[in-house]
C-alpha cells in the first residue's frame, strides 16, 4: 500500500482546517448544556458551523490555485484574524467586568469570535495570496513581453490603434532610430517618417489596422522611410499585426531595415547596365570587324583555285557563326539582366549536336569525336542557344584533357519525356568536391587555364530550358558531362 507523501501544501492548508476542528470540538459541550431552541441554534448550531466552515475552508485553500509560497501568508492572515479577535473579546470582557456585569458563557463568546477572526482572516489571506500571485505573473508576463521584443532583430513598435501614439519600443528600435525609449513613447507613430510624407504614413497606418499587409512602398512607388535622430534616412520594410490588450486596441509594427537590400539592387541594376553596355559594344566591334573579314573573303574568292575554294569556305563558315555567337550572346545578357525571358520552341538535337561535333572535328584534328549508336531525331525544348550548351561542354572536355590523344564518346539516350546527352572524355576526371562547384560563376575545373565562365553559362542555359546538367565519373578515367532536356 502505497502512501501519499506529505506537502507543505498539506501542512499550510492542515493547519487552518486544524484550527477550525479544534474551535469546533470547543463547542461540544456547550452542545450537551443547551436545551431550549433558540438557545442550541443561535448558541450551538451556529457557532459549530462557522467553525466547520473554517474547516472548509482550510481545504479549499489546499485545492485553490495559490501557489505554495502564497500559503504561509494565508495562514499567517488566519491566525492574525483569530487573535485579533481574542483580543476584541478581552477588551469586551474587560468592559463588561469594570461596568459590574457579569458575561453569560463568556468562553463561548471569546471561541465564536475567534472563529470568525479565522475565518475572515483566511479571507483576506486568500484574497491577498490571489492578488500577489496576479501581480507576479503579470510581472513575469511582461518580462517576457519585453524579452521577445528585445529578441527581435527587428524594430518593433507598439502604438495605439485610437490614436497613433506609440506605447513601447524594443532595443533594436532604439538603435535604429538614435532615440531613447521615453523619447519614443508619446509620438505619433507618423512623427518616425518623413515630415513632407506624414500624410501618406498616417493614412497607411489606418490601412494596416485593417489590412495587417507588409509594406516597403509608398502608394507614389518610393521606398517606406523613417527618420534617425541624425537626420538620415532609412528605407524600411514594415509587417504590422492588431491585437488587444486590456481593453486596448494596439498595433504591432515590425520595421526591417533593408538598406543592404536596396544597396545590393542598386549595385545589381548598375552592374546590369554595365553589362548591357559591354555586351552592345563589343558586339558591335565584332560585328563590324567580322562584316570586313567577310568581305576580303568575298574578294578572295575570285583568287584562289579549286583546292583552296573548300578551305575558303571553312572560314566564311567559321566568320558567320561569329557573327551568330553575338546574336546569342546578346540573348544570354537579356537573360542574365532580367529583361527578357528565353522563349523556347522545338529544336532538332540531331542537327545541333551532330553540327557542333563536326565544327569542333575540324577545330581539333588531333582529338577522336565518337557517336555510340545513333543520334536520335527527335526534338527537344530549347533554342538557338542550345548549341552554346555543346559547344562549350565540347571544348571542355578537350581542353582540359591531358591525354596524348583526346577521345570524346558522345552517346544520346531517350525517355517518353526527355533526352540525356552524355559526353565522356578521358582526360584526368575532376574530384568529387568539384563536380558541383565547377558550375559556378568564375570556377575552374581541373588545372583550367579558360575564364571559367563556360560551365556557367551551360548550367544556367540548361535550368532556362527546364533541363538538368551533371557530373560523374568516367571509367577507367575522365569525366561524363550529362546534360537532361525535356522533350518537345
Amino acid at each position: 500500500m502505497s502512501r501519499r507523501r506529505i506537502t507543505a501544501r498539506h501542512l499550510w492548508a492542515g493547519a487552518i482546517s486544524g484550527l477550525g476542528t479544534v474551535s469546533f470540538l470547543a463547542h461540544i459541550p456547550h452542545l450537551l448544556a443547551e436545551d431550549e431552541l433558540l438557545a442550541y441554534v443561535l448558541g450551538v448550531f451556529v457557532p459549530m458551523s462557522l467553525s466547520f466552515g473554517l474547516i472548509v475552508l482550510g481545504y479549499q485553500v489546499y485545492q485553490s490555485a495559490l501557489n505554495t509560497d502564497q500559503l504561509p501568508r494565508v495562514t499567517g492572515w488566519t491566525i492574525t484574524g483569530m487573535v485579533g479577535m481574542v483580543f476584541v473579546s478581552a477588551v469586551i470582557y474587560l468592559y463588561q467586568y469594570v461596568e459590574g456585569n457579569v458575561m453569560s458563557h463568556g468562553q463561548f463568546v471569546v471561541l465564536n469570535l475567534f472563529t470568525a477572526g479565522g475565518i475572515a482572516g483566511a479571507l483576506i489571506g486568500v484574497y491577498d495570496g490571489r492578488q500577489r500571485q496576479e501581480k507576479h505573473a503579470t510581472e513575469q508576463a511582461r518580462r517576457r513581453y519585453q524579452m521577445l521584443l528585445d529578441a527581435s532583430p527587428d524594430a518593433v513598435f507598439v502604438a495605439s490603434t485610437d490614436t497613433g501614439e506609440i506605447v513601447d519600443v524594443n532595443r533594436t528600435a532604439e538603435e535604429l532610430l538614435g532615440r531613447q525609449r521615453d523619447e519614443l513613447i508619446g509620438m505619433h507613430q507618423s512623427e518616425l517618417h518623413p515630415e513632407e510624407n506624414r500624410g501618406q504614413y498616417r493614412d497607411l497606418f489606418a490601412t494596416h489596422t485593417d489590412t495587417e499587409e507588409a509594406l516597403s512602398k509608398l502608394p507614389d512607388g518610393s521606398d517606406a522611410f523613417v527618420n534617425t535622430a541624425g537626420g538620415n534616412r532609412i528605407p524600411v520594410e514594415i509587417n504590422a499585426a492588431k491585437f488587444d490588450y486590456r481593453d486596448q486596441s494596439l498595433l504591432l509594427g515590425v520595421f526591417r531595415d533593408v538598406s543592404n537590400q536596396r544597396n545590393k539592387e542598386k549595385q545589381l541594376q548598375n552592374r546590369s547596365e554595365q553589362l548591357e553596355i559591354l555586351n552592345q559594344v563589343v558586339r558591335h566591334d565584332i560585328r563590324n570587324e567580322m562584316s570586313v573579314v567577310t568581305g576580303w573573303i568575298d574578294i578572295l574568292a575570285k583568287y584562289v583555285d579549286d583546292e583552296g575554294t573548300d578551305v575558303l569556305e571553312r572560314v566564311r563558315h567559321a566568320s558567320q557563326r561569329v557573327i551568330n555567337l553575338t546574336e546569342e550572346a546578346r540573348d544570354y545578357v537579356e537573360v542574365v539582366t532580367e529583361e527578357t525571358t528565353l522563349d523556347l520552341y522545338p529544336i532538332s538535337l540531331n542537327c545541333v549536336l551532330r553540327e557542333e561535333i563536326a565544327t569542333r572535328r575540324e577545330q581539333y584534328p588531333n582529338a577522336a569525336f565518337n557517336i555510340s549508336g545513333d543520334v536520335p531525331d527527335v526534338e527537344v525544348q530549347a533554342n538557338e542557344m542550345l548549341s552554346s550548351t555543346f559547344r562549350n561542354l565540347l571544348n571542355n572536355a578537350i581542353k582540359h584533357n591531358n591525354s596524348e590523344t583526346p577521345s570524346i564518346d558522345i552517346e544520346v539516350k531517350q525517355t517518353e519525356e526527355s533526352v540525356t546527352v552524355s559526353i565522356a572524355d578521358n582526360g584526368p576526371g575532376i574530384p568529387d568536391k568539384q563536380k558541383e562547384a565547377v558550375f559556378g560563376k568564375g570556377k575552374k575545373g581541373f588545372e583550367s587555364s579558360g575564364t571559367g565562365i563556360g560551365l556557367y553559362v551551360v548550367n544556367n542555359l540548361v535550368d532556362e530550358f527546364g533541363g538538368e546538367v551533371w557530373i560523374k565519373d568516367n571509367e577507367p578515367t575522365g569525366s561524363v558531362a550529362k546534360v537532361k532536356l525535356q522533350r518537345a
